[in-house]
């Protein structure tokens, strides 16, 4: 039937005479069509189509697609209108009708074309208005996808030719669920497919490739997309009819050979693009990998597939060569006879390969081999699975990999120099000073001192020691190597303004999805019980929903008619699961709410014990302390009822945990997170797990780094700062104003208000860096400091700089009678004669502090009158406060200060202020002393 189509030679004539069934179309280039409906049949249905067709052209921009649009269009009323009972209007349209379509049109076209035509006019019926003009059934049918609405799942229904039909055929399993030939497929959607062997050239082939297709697709497909099963499906066809059109053709699979392969691709590459070509080849050859029993293969085409050299004529194979490659449906090869251990040695690696397993669960393997400068692998690779192992210090994930890129980036160092060494004796520190100054050229300081500490300590645990030189094993087990690193400066918080936006910002989306899943929880229970009180709209959705949380898998459908499919899609799995979208409000309240690092919020886990309904424990995992604390059991108000969900650390935690549940039971894992991210797209990081788990993830079991684009949710949100400008979220600063706020609330007490990270971190890290704090605690500081130093200086011993001490040195009695000794007890202390550690002791028999000679620990000699100290002791001056930096990441706090406290307020305050910049810069280069806090703490005699 030809179409009634106007041409517009002349627009301004046309448009003048357009009738109410005319469709006056505008492209985006300007160019204008005229398309009447006034000639079509059907006038009880052509008047809605062309108002359906009126608003549908408003989304179109080209003259093309509006014509295609209404081709198919005349088409559809065209076959309506043959019918022996035509329905009357747009009300007595059925799913049966489209289907129907699709058949009478397959009579003269090709599928492909058929099936065009009835997207279009489902396209157009979607866009009748108002829907419920339509019956439900046809409206549940339009919000399908076009692979479902077609074929309804997969289904072939009565009247399609059996050469169209074949190839989708899923009722051929059905009715033969035991051939061997035909391999079911069910999509993530639900849409249904059935891979027919039968009609294949090389039917001696047919049953090991369908055994072999059946596992490269896993159990009924799952986790595989439709593109990928058909994809494969095609590769082997393509195969199949090259090897058939060969003079001698394999009749079984054990004739097949490598030449058949290279000839296969060569052909395709030949006939089609090389990346097509190329990607049908390793289909194949993936495929052939799960050929069962694998060595029905030739020994040849084994080692073709595996990429394994071919052995040479005449010469035999090693023991063990030919084992058999385990694979997915296929059983790992077992040895044969008793098992008998082999004897472990220590001293020969027997792997590059370093597996590691984090105390947060996260798994990993490294590989030496992979990396340049073969020579150090061996005791490399040692050390790294010391350093990994259950006595290292590395136990994330990031820490580890971390340190194995700085190993890499050495090695690539040492490799590109004209001289490398030749084994580990040979590395010198002149090695690792000339890799810091490479490194210096491109990187800052402290990322560079960061990766020599890495390389430092991978050294420290080569086994044995002595592969080192003695020069290199005393330098690595110095301290003071990162005196240079400057301490980070504490991020500001928010002002109360700020916060209080940005929390209610976050409060009011997390209240928006907590109401969307629970109405559709309302509305599932009601389908469940009471089915027959739903309108056919709302069980429509019901039964989608109902799937959804009894499989987990999301279908393709629309819940509107006009939305893409995508859209629609996105829209019903928000209305049960959590998406990616939510991850930026949910977060940022249980920062805002707990006070944790953002990292501890990721960490959370599901388990939990609840203590009398008024209170939550949870195990929370604490990065960045010592390994025997690295993880706290924390307890949570929860407030008693619903109302302080959103207000209390407890009652938040079961809201996160309720919310999370039903994803949580296909995807699994520890953590309290799940989202729905779909199973489509391209291989990469989290595909594998999302295709196994239909879209369902623990969006922090890979890595923490998620991105939650939290820039566009504060600008969505309108959120701006103290000055108008957009405000910046940050999850530091957030943790930052909480710790202000509850500081602020203990009037100061910083052991009162420290909840989440010691004394020392709390000030530096989040209290230290924030305006707001310096303002309000200057007076509680300043008052604290000054009596601490007032208490310091009580005893006070003689500093002498470099210029103090060469004027000590030209009047030695005036300078003797000056500091209370004689002239060669002053002659003795400038020599180094009388030193004890840091300083020279003027007087070791009269302590100030005990009675007769002093029996005091060394470190009380910075704050004993007795006590003389130079610039010649600066060095060690410099090491100390190294030493007890380090002493107080590893002693609780309290232990710290009682211990060391007036030491460290002695040196910092009184001793080292009283030398130039320069002298301590210059004492600063040079080889740092070890000094021990065991030696420190016992005196001993000169």
């Amino acid at each position: 039937m030809t179409a009634p189509l106007i041409r517009t030679d002349d627009a301004a004539q046309e448009v003048s005479a357009l009738g109410p069934l005319d469709v006056l179309f505008t492209a985006a280039d300007g160019a204008q069509e005229v398309f009447s409906f006034a000639s079509l049949p059907l006038p009880g249905i052509r008047t809605d189509l062309a108002t359906a067709f009126r608003a549908r052209c408003a989304v179109l921009n080209s003259v093309k697609s509006a014509d295609s649009l209404f081709r198919s269009a005349v088409r559809f009323l065209a076959f309506l209108s043959e019918l022996d009972q035509p329905p009357a209007s747009v009300g007595d349209l059925a799913p049966e009708h489209m289907r129907e379509l699709l058949y009478f049109r397959i009579e003269s076209t090709t599928l492909t074309t058929a099936r065009t035509v009835l997207w279009d006019v489902c396209r157009l019926l979607r866009y009748i208005h108002p829907g419920e003009r339509l019956t439900s059934e046809l409206r549940g049918y339009l919000a399908l996808s076009r692979d479902a609405s077609d074929f309804d799942a997969g289904e072939a229904w009565p009247g399609l030719p059996e050469d169209r039909r074949s190839k989708y055929a899923y009722w051929r399993h059905e009715e033969d669920p035991d051939n061997p030939l035909i391999v079911p497929f069910i999509a993530a959607d639900g849409a249904r497919r059935a891979f027919d062997f039968t009609p294949l050239p090389l039917p001696g082939l047919h049953v090991d490739l369908a055994a072999a297709f059946r596992a490269e697709l896993g159990p009924a497909g799952k986790g595989v997309s439709l593109a990928v099963g058909s994809s494969l499906f095609a590769a082997l066809q393509y195969f199949l009819t090259h090897l058939a059109e060969q003079d001698r053709p394999p009749r079984s699979v054990t004739e097949l050979v490598p030449a058949h392969l290279d000839e296969f691709r060569s052909r395709l590459r030949l006939a089609h693009a090389r990346k097509w070509g190329d990607r049908y080849f390793m289909l194949v050859r993936r495929l052939l990998q799960h050929v069962t029993p694998y060595e029905e293969l030739s020994a040849v085409l084994r080692a073709f597939l595996e990429g394994i050299p071919a052995t040479p004529a005449g010469v035999a194979p090693a023991a063990g060569s030919a084992r058999a490659r385990p694979g997915k449906g296929r059983a790992s090869a077992m040895p044969d006879g008793a098992y008998e251990p082999e004897v472990a040695q220590a001293s020969i690696p027997v792997t590059l390969a370093v597996a590691f397993t984090g105390e947060d669960g996260r798994r990993w393997e490294s590989s030496f081999a992979e990396l340049p400068f073969p020579a150090f692998h061996a005791d490399f690779a040692s050390a790294f699975a010391v350093r990994v192992g259950p006595t290292g210090t590395l136990r994330t994930k990031s820490s580890a990999g971390t340190d194995f890129g700085a190993i890499g980036r050495f090695l690539a160092f040492l490799d590109g120099l004209p001289r490398p060494p030749k084994s580990l004796g040979d590395l010198t520190v002149r090695h690792l000073e000339r890799y810091r100054l490479h490194r210096l050229e491109s990187t800052k300081e402290n990322a560079v001192l960061s990766e020599l500490s890495s390389v430092r300590r991978l050294l420290q645990e080569v086994t044995p020691s002595s592969l080192l030189s003695p020069e290199m094993r005393d330098y690595i087990r110095r301290t003071g190597h990162t005196r240079r690193r400057k301490a980070g400066k504490g991020v500001p918080g928010y002002s109360d303004r700020e916060f209080r936006d940005l929390m209610a910002a976050a409060r009011s989306d997390v209240v928006a999805i907590r109401d969307r899943i629970r109405k559709a929880e309302r509305l599932l229970e009601s389908f469940r019980t009471t089915p027959e009180a739903l309108s056919p709209q709302e069980r429509f959705l019901a039964e989608h929903l109902d799937t959804m949380d009894r499989t987990g898998k999301v279908p393709a459908v629309r819940t509107h008619l006009r939305q893409h499919i995508v859209e629609g899609r996105m829209d019903l799995v928000r209305r049960l699961f959590l998406t990616d979208a939510d991850l930026a409000p949910l977060t940022l309240l249980a920062v805002g709410l707990t006070g944790r690092n953002v990292e501890a919020i990721k960490e959370l886990p599901h388990a939990h014990r609840m203590l009398d309904e008024r209170a939550v424990a949870v195990s929370l995992i604490k990065r960045r302390r010592a390994k025997a604390i690295t993880r706290e059991t924390v307890h949570w108000e929860t407030g008693g009822n619903d109302s302080r969900q959103l207000h209390t650390s407890g009652g938040y935690y079961r809201l996160l945990h309720q919310l999370t549940a039903r994803g949580r039971r296909y995807s699994g894992g520890q953590r309290i997170w799940s989202i729905w991210t779909g199973a489509s797209g391209t291989k990469g990081v989290d595909w594998e797990t999302k295709a196994a788990a239909f879209g369902h993830i623990d969006p922090y079991a890979a890595r923490l780094g998620r991105v939650m684009r939290l820039k566009q949710w504060g600008q969505r949100h309108g959120l701006l700062d103290d000055s108008g400008n957009p405000l910046p979220i940050d999850m530091n600063r957030l943790k930052t104003t909480v710790e202000v706020r509850t500081t602020k609330a203990m009037g100061g007490h910083l052991p009162s208000a420290s909840r989440t990270n010691t004394l020392d971190v709390s000030f530096a890290n989040y209290l230290k860096g924030d305006p707001t704090v310096r303002e309000w605690a200057d007076e509680i500081l300043t008052t604290a400091i000054n009596e601490a130093e007032g208490n310091a200086r009580g005893f006070q011993p003689h500093v002498l700089n470099a210029v103090q001490t060469q004027a000590l040195a030209q009047d030695p009695e005036q300078s003797a009678a000056a500091l209370g000794t004689t002239p060669q007890t002053l002659r003795q202390a400038l020599g180094g004669q009388l030193d004890t550690v840091a300083s020279s002791c003027l007087d070791i028999e009269h302590s100030p502090f005990s009675d007769g000679r002093c029996g005091v620990s060394f470190l009380t000699c910075l704050r004993c009158p007795n006590a003389l100290i130079t610039h010649d002791h600066l060095p060690a001056l410099l090491t100390l406060v190294d030493t007890l930096g380090a002493a107080r990441q590893s002693m609780d706090i309290d232990a710290w200060v009682n211990e060391h406290g007036r030491t460290w307020l002695a040196l910092t305050r009184l001793i080292l202020p009283q030398f130039t910049d320069a002298e301590r810069d210059q004492a600063a280069k040079a080889d740092p002393q070890d000094l021990g806090l065991d030696l420190l703490d016992v005196p001993k005699d000169n």
